[in-house]
């Protein structure tokens, strides 16, 4: 067990040691924080759709998802959520 971690520490260590001398180029890197840039984008897109449905929505979506247990409503978030981050999907491949 020991060894397979020292194994995967090394490996991983000498790729962001080899990604940050230059021998990826800067491809790792940028792709790295395009990935980071691009997710906190999309769950920030995500909550604010979450909120315009909740806003449009009569009463408390969470509350009466929560404590309710109100299927519908739950499914409705549920919908808008993914049609949300299937919108940002396609925007972010082009």
């Amino acid at each position: 067990m020991f060894k397979q971690l020292l194994g995967f520490v090394i490996f991983f260590h000498s790729g962001f040691a080899m990604a940050q001398s230059g021998a990826f180029g800067q491809g790792l890197l940028d792709g790295i924080l395009a990935t980071v840039i691009y997710s906190l984008i999309g769950i920030v897109m995500a909550t604010l759709g979450f909120k315009v449905v909740d806003w449009l929505t009569p009463g408390d979506l969470a509350e009466d998802v929560s404590r309710n247990g109100n299927r519908a409503l739950a499914i409705l978030a549920g919908s808008m959520i993914l049609g949300v981050c299937i919108i940002i999907a396609s925007a972010v491949i082009g």
